[in-house]
């Protein structure tokens, strides 16, 4: 077979992709490396990141975003989760304040003695050195694997770039030629083994994403990292331990580790973009149907088969990549095709199988037919280097013929090389090395014996290994002289073979990548399709009017933990309140209906299936779940935290936010904590038809004397049962009107001294009454 007609590809478009920022962020098996240059001037910010575990790289579009809150900043920090953070400027900056902040902020590991502090990995460059013209022509002259022209001009090169990425974007244009400048001057730093590589560019965005803070991940337990086992790394936290989470509930279920990389990338990233998230509920109900029962069990089972194709292709790039390798990337790429064509009759019934066989080219079938053709995968070569097959170049074939006949000659020499021997030695092996030639081999014929003895015959002593020794021998000179290097040249030959392969397969790594997107997210989709069956989830409905209807909502984790978990609804906008102020009993399980609440609206942001009877859910642009909390990474006290989390929320939220406020307040004095409660939300009703939906729940009963009656706010409270003669019964269930927190009967409840809560009693109605409290005896009292 001709092996140019083989290699015959057509070249790639390039397209522009929602990110996901793909982060593959840091995954549970391996930790993605990411190195994130940052710049921000005159509100404008641009960021570029490079993936050091796949040689991608990405420019983010330019974004307006304000001091001093910088929720842009956050979002695309906390997207990437960058290893090395690179900036220009001054640390005296108010933008790189707050990005040395937001690094603390979210490192696992940060310690007090961090704090005011550059963060480790974090690297401020010079304006002088950095200048934006020299940036921008670097990024105009880089070098791209994917580029389909060899030796052309470089006008040609820098329009195919700006064919990759918006130009007008000046700030990531910036950023992104920055970072290729600083990776070239310290590449040695971060990779001495191979040379820096750029796969293919891809323009990402955040545009469509939801705006959800850290604090609101944690509190929604959507991942759960536990800390490592191990006594030495005491706090550290493992990126293979998931504890309860959401990611863990839907993970178990994937049939791939690309699946659960996109899966973790599709929890990192909730959309409002109303189609792309009808596509993927569309996705999972037809994966539930009962006549799809046998397609999606087929495409399970080749998604088994499908193997992360980013060190394979960096192994191709820096030529290091074996037998079994390649034999891998083949594998993947038949099974994509193959998931492919097991699609074709339901294409019409999904949209996401019409975007799967939009994404498989004809340059990834001819690339399947090269890899095919070309190697061979037989079992005695899958560990060693690429074997050619033979037929598909003569000049090699002919090469090897050769070395079939100097076998022959090798052969005829090893009966001729026995009888030069002496008496004492009955057998030999002559044998090939490359750069040393023929050599005769003999097993040492007694301990610690002489090898230089044999030189009597003319043998020369080469080396001992293995208890063999070998010589080079007059016949073995004439083998060199007669059949020369033959198998250095086939080597040479099948390397200069695989090379050209290997420019084809990364010229067209885009086309490999590209369908094996959708199939992550068809693996994801079908996880969550398998604990929507499990666990009786249902299809929400998403609407535009702000209005969110949730009829016997559960907390998916709490009702793994709890039988008989007691459903609850929520109801909020349109002919409905938008405010609503829950009070209760202690453990009477306000806490667990706000997280329910907000893991619901996030789960429909995600394109998943929730825990309810019926779900309509509106298009939500932002959510911020306050919550009490405490870091090491920031001096600030818990209430100093809860009023910058509130304060974001103020900021950031609009008319469809969600924003979840769990005792608000409660870390100082209950007077001051009432009173900012209450200044928030008349803050927020002040928004009239505006205001966002809102939940609160408080301990601070007395707060609907200070707020005006309104048709935006609602008291509801957490129902319970209690008489003389029987303790509290608490009912979980949500009911209208406001409740006392019942701390006393909490109290006998779990077992506190009675004679400490009856002196308790008697003080707090002294107070409650304002007369005077009596003296208590302290005698054989423990109060």
């Amino acid at each position: 077979m001709d092996l140019e007609h083989i290699f015959q590809l057509k070249g790639t478009d390039s397209n522009r992709i929602e990110t996901s920022s793909s982060n593959e962020n840091r995954n549970e098996f391996d930790e993605k490396v990411h190195i994130m240059c940052i710049l921000w001037k005159s509100n404008k910010l641009g960021a570029a990141y490079y993936s050091l575990s796949d040689s991608l790289f990405y420019v983010y579009e330019e974004y307006i975003d304000v001091s001093p809150h910088f929720s842009i900043l956050k979002r695309i920090f906390q997207e990437v989760s960058p290893k090395y953070t690179i900036c220009i400027g001054s640390s005296t900056d108010a933008f790189v304040k707050s990005l040395i902040d937001t690094i603390n902020d979210q490192a696992p590991n940060t310690t007090t003695s961090d704090i005011r502090s550059l963060p480790p990995n974090f690297y401020i460059l010079s304006m002088k050195e950095y200048p934006y013209e020299i940036c921008k022509a670097i990024l105009q002259q880089v070098e791209i694997a994917s580029f389909p022209g060899e030796g052309t001009s470089d006008i040609l090169k820098e329009m195919y770039i700006q064919s990759l990425i918006n130009f007008d974007c000046k700030m990531s244009i910036y950023a992104a030629g920055a970072l290729i400048k600083y990776l070239d001057k310290n590449w040695a730093f971060f990779s001495p083994d191979k040379e820096l590589q750029i796969l293919y560019i891809y323009q990402v965005t955040i545009k469509n994403h939801v705006l959800i803070d850290w604090t609101s991940f944690n509190a929604l337990q959507i991942f759960n990292q536990k800390p490592h086992e191990a006594g030495f790394k005491r706090g550290v936290q493992s990126n293979s331990r998931e504890g309860l989470s959401i990611y863990k509930l839907y993970s178990s279920h994937c049939k791939s580790r690309m699946g659960q990389l996109h899966l973790r990338n599709l929890l990192l990233n909730p959309i409002f973009d109303k189609e792309e998230l009808n596509k993927r509920l569309d996705f999972i109900q037809f994966a539930l149907q009962p006549c799809h029962k046998e397609f999606i069990e087929s495409i399970q089972d080749n998604i088994k088969n499908l193997v992360e194709v980013n060190l394979i292709l960096q192994e191709i790039g820096n030529s290091k990549a074996k037998s079994g390798s390649w034999q891998n990337l083949n594998k993947t790429i038949y099974h994509t095709i193959l998931i492919n064509e097991l699609s074709g009759p339901l294409r019409s019934k999904c949209k996401l199988l019409t975007d799967l066989n939009n994404a498989i080219s004809s340059e990834l079938i001819g690339l399947h037919q090269s890899i095919q053709s070309a190697f061979d995968f037989s079992t005695k070569f899958k560990a060693g280097r690429p074997i050619i097959k033979f037929g598909i170049d003569a000049d090699l074939d002919a090469k090897k013929l050769q070395r079939q006949d100097i076998a022959k000659h090798v052969t005829a020499a090893a009966r001729i090389a026995v009888e030069e021997l002496p008496d004492f030695l009955t057998e030999c092996a002559v044998v090939y090395l490359p750069e040393m030639g023929h050599l005769v081999a003999v097993k040492e014929w007694e301990p610690n014996c002489n090898p230089e003895e044999l030189g009597t015959i003319g043998y020369k002593f080469m080396f001992t290994v293995g208890g063999s020794i070998h010589y080079k021998s007059p016949l073995c000179v004439e083998l060199d002289k007669g059949l020369g290097d033959i198998n250095a040249e086939i080597v040479a030959h099948e390397n200069r073979i695989i090379q050209r392969l290997s420019g084809f397969v990364l010229k067209y790594n885009k086309d490999i990548r590209e369908p094996l997107k959708f199939i992550s997210l068809i693996d994801s989709l079908i996880a969550m399709a398998r604990v929507a069956a499990e666990k009786n989830f249902v299809k929400p409905t998403l609407n535009d009017d702000r209005v969110h209807e949730i009829e016997d909502g559960r907390h998916p984790l709490m009702e793994e933990m709890f039988a008989g978990f007691v459903p609850n609804n929520f109801y909020s906008g349109g002919k409905h309140s938008h405010v609503k102020i829950i009070t209760g009993p202690n453990g009477s399980g306000k806490s667990i209906y706000l997280k329910q609440i907000g893991i619901i609206t996030y789960l429909a942001h995600v394109g998943s299936y929730v825990p309810a009877k019926k779900a309509n859910i509106g298009v939500t642009h932002s959510l911020h779940f306050r919550t009490a909390t405490e870091s090491v990474s920031v001096r600030l006290s818990a209430f100093m935290i809860d009023v910058t989390q509130i304060t974001q929320a103020i900021y950031n939220a609009t008319p469809s936010s969600l924003v979840i406020m769990d005792e608000f307040g409660k870390g100082t004095s209950d007077d001051d904590g009432l009173i900012l409660m209450v200044g928030v939300l008349r803050k927020f009703l002040k928004e009239n038809e505006n205001c966002c939906h809102i939940l609160v729940s408080t301990h601070y009963q007395q707060v609907m004397k200070y707020l005006s009656e309104s048709p935006l706010l609602e008291y509801q409270k957490m129902g319970y049962t209690r008489n003389a003669e029987e303790p509290m019964v608490l009912l979980y269930k949500l009911e209208s009107g406001v409740s006392e927190s019942f701390a006393f009967d909490i109290a006998e409840e779990v077992g506190l001294d009675p004679r400490i809560i009856r002196r308790a009693r008697e003080i707090f109605d002294a107070l409650k009454n304002g007369s005077t409290i009596k003296p208590l005896m302290l005698r054989n009292h423990p109060c």
